[in-house]
């Protein structure tokens, strides 16, 4: 594989676990709170809450991602909170220190960049009981990803949407 390549290949597996990452924390960290003031469930919100062991464990294993982690902590989850939070991530900590200058763009609007993104986005739909059995490590959760993307059936999928540029309807025809 050329360089260039590499690098690219690279980049997008960096800002994938970035998305990996935002998503892991959403998954096992999202605690409701009640609003006070309204005193129903029409006040209750989302909200990313790592106790004091899991942060420290973050800065133990996953130090380079720990600025994700520090940004999300007690903030409202929402769809806007995490696009900014990992737009942030990788503009502030990949882009021109891990990847190329001004290769992020590049990267996000990739057709390569947005297929990893919908297999991973249809990997943790199709596996969310499996996730959800037990607290599961970001390392595990990254491993079960490869593992499965690695299986021939989504090879293929990922090669059908590379070609098509979209779904496609295969969402309903999840390989497990």
């Amino acid at each position: 594989m050329p360089a260039q390549q590499e690098t690219f290949q690279g980049a997008v597996a960096q800002v994938l676990e970035a998305v990996m990452f935002e998503n892991w924390l959403r998954f096992y960290f999202l605690t409701q709170k009640t609003d006070d003031a309204s005193g129903g469930d029409d006040g209750a919100r989302l909200f990313v809450a790592v106790p004091d062991k899991g942060m420290e464990r973050i800065r133990e294993e996953y130090a380079h991602l720990l600025p994700m982690a520090e940004a999300m902590n007690g903030r409202k989850a929402d769809f806007e909170t995490s696009r900014r939070a990992v737009c942030a991530f990788v503009l502030e900590r990949l882009d021109g220190k891990t990847i190329p200058g001004d290769m992020a763009g590049i990267v996000l609007e990739s057709a390569n960049f947005q297929t990893q993104l919908q297999l991973f986005n249809l990997w943790v739909q199709s596996h969310e009981d499996q996730l959800d059995e037990r607290f599961l490590d970001f390392a595990t959760w990254r491993s079960l990803f490869a593992k499965w993307r690695q299986s021939s059936e989504v090879r293929d999928l990922a090669e059908k949407l590379l070609v098509s540029g979209g779904m496609g309807g295969q969402a309903e025809k999840a390989p497990q």
